[in-house]
C-alpha cells in the first residue's frame, strides 16, 4: 500500500436530480438540503493541500446541484499547491452553456459524465426521468468549449447487450473517452454465495459486454477501458488477453491512496462502505499530524485490514494478483471465495468458457488451500 493520499473524494450534497436504480447512494435519500457546509468544505481543502493531494473529486448526489460549486472551485485554485478539481455528475445541468462556461473558466479540471441510456424509455426505467438529450447537449458543450472529460456508464444485465447504442449516441454528440464498470449490487443482498452468483452472474454479464467489443471499438476508435469491480478470475484467460491495455488498476482501498467524506464530515473507505467510518474531520484529526496519529489507531487499522487483504491465499501464487488484488472488496460482501469457486467450476460444462480454462478451472477449485474470505455484513 502507498501512504501518498493523491486523491480526496468528496460528496458535497445528498440532492439529486435523478434516480437511478443502482445507486449506492439511493439508500441515504435525495435530501436537496443535507449539503456540506461551504466552511467546513474549505477547511477540508486546506488539508488536502497542507498533505498534497493531488487530485479533488466532488460526488454527491448530485454534486452540480451544490450552491457554492463556482466559489469552491475558485478556492482550490488558490491554494498554494496546485489541485486539480473534477466532478463525477449525470451532466443534465451542463445543458445549460454558461453554467458549464462558467464551471470550466473556474478551472474545473475535469469531467466524468455518467450515461444512462440510449432512449427515453431506457433513460426512465433507469433514472425515473428521461434526460437523453440534455445530456447529450450537455456533453456537446464539453465537446465544443474543449473540457476534459469522460462519459462513464455501468454495465447492467438491462443493458450489456444494448449499451453500444448509448455509446454511440455520446460519441456523436462530442465525447471521445469512455468507461465502464460492472454492476454489483449495493444492497445487502437476501441471498448470498451460489444463490447471489447465480442471480448475479459476474462471468455471464462480463461476456455479454465483450461480446460487443468489436462494435464498441469501432465507435469509439479504441478509446474506452474497464474500471476496477469484478475480481479478474471472472474473465477467462482469452478474454484478459484481450483486454490487455484495457483495465484500470485496483481500486484505492487496495493503494491507500485515497480520502473519501461524506456531507457530514465522516472520513470512509469507499462510498459504498458507509457503515465502517474511520473518523471525523474537525473532530478526531483536522491537521496531517492529527491524521497521521488517527491512521495509527486499532480502529482505523483495524477496518482498513478487513477490506483490503486477499480473499483467499491462493491468489498469492495467481499470476494476476499484481493487477488484481482480489477486485472490489464490495464483490466479497456477497460471497465467499469458495463460493465462488464452487460457481466457475459449475460454469466449466457451459460454454462460457473455453476447453483449456474449464480444466484449469477444475484443477483450480480442487487444490485451493483453505480461505480467509471478506464476509463482512452490513446491519
Amino acid at each position: 500500500m502507498s501512504n501518498q493520499i493523491n486523491q480526496c473524494i468528496i460528496a458535497l450534497t445528498h440532492g439529486c436530480n435523478l434516480r437511478c436504480n443502482f445507486c449506492f447512494a439511493k439508500k441515504d435519500g435525495y435530501d436537496v438540503n443535507n449539503y456540506l457546509d461551504y466552511g467546513s468544505l474549505q477547511r477540508i481543502i486546506d488539508f488536502c493541500s497542507e498533505i498534497g493531494v493531488r487530485y479533488v473529486v466532488f460526488t454527491g448526489g448530485e454534486p452540480l446541484l451544490y450552491p457554492r460549486l463556482a466559489d469552491i472551485l475558485r478556492y482550490i485554485t488558490s491554494r498554494p499547491h496546485k489541485m486539480i478539481p473534477t466532478v463525477a455528475t449525470n451532466g443534465i445541468l451542463l445543458e445549460n452553456y454558461e453554467f458549464c462556461k462558467e464551471l470550466l473558466d473556474c478551472r474545473l479540471g475535469y469531467i466524468d459524465v455518467s450515461l444512462k441510456g440510449r432512449d427515453p424509455q431506457e433513460w426512465f426505467r433507469v433514472t425515473g426521468r428521461d434526460g437523453l438529450k440534455p445530456q447529450l447537449k450537455a456533453v456537446n458543450n464539453l465537446s465544443v468549449l474543449e473540457a476534459d472529460f469522460t462519459c462513464s456508464m455501468v454495465i447492467t444485465e438491462n443493458n450489456a447487450e444494448t449499451y453500444c447504442d448509448t455509446v454511440e449516441n455520446a460519441y456523436k454528440s462530442g465525447a471521445r473517452k469512455f468507461s465502464f464498470t460492472f454492476v454489483i449490487d449495493n444492497w445487502t443482498s437476501g441471498v448470498k454465495d451460489l444463490q447471489y452468483l447465480r442471480l448475479h452472474n459476474p462471468s455471464a454479464l462480463a461476456g455479454k459486454f465483450l461480446a460487443q467489443r468489436g462494435r464498441l471499438d469501432e465507435i469509439t476508435k479504441g478509446e474506452w477501458w474497464i474500471e476496477f469491480s469484478f475480481p479478474l478470475c471472472v474473465y477467462t484467460e482469452e478474454q484478459l488477453a484481450d483486454l490487455e491495455g484495457k483495465l484500470a488498476a485496483p481500486c484505492y482501498i487496495y493503494h491507500g491512496n485515497s480520502l473519501v467524506f461524506d456531507t457530514k464530515l465522516n472520513l470512509f473507505p469507499c462510498d459504498m462502505f458507509t457503515d465502517d467510518a474511520l473518523g471525523k474531520f474537525g473532530e478526531d484529526f483536522s491537521t496531517s499530524s492529527e491524521f497521521e496519529n488517527l491512521k495509527s489507531q486499532k480502529k482505523y487499522e483495524s477496518i482498513l485490514h478487513s477490506l483490503n487483504h486477499l480473499p483467499s491465499e491462493y491468489c498469492l501464487s495467481c499470476k494476476h494478483k499484481a493487477s488484481c488484488l482480489g477486485g472490489c472488496p464490495w464483490f466479497w460482501r456477497h460471497c465467499t471465495f469458495e463460493a465462488f469457486m464452487e460457481f466457475k467450476t459449475g460454469l466449466t460444462s457451459s460454454r462460457l468458457l473455453t476447453p483449456p480454462y474449464r480444466q484449469s478451472m477444475a484443477q483450480l477449485a480442487a487444490s485451493a488451500p483453505p480461505t480467509q474470505s471478506r464476509t463482512g455484513e452490513r446491519e
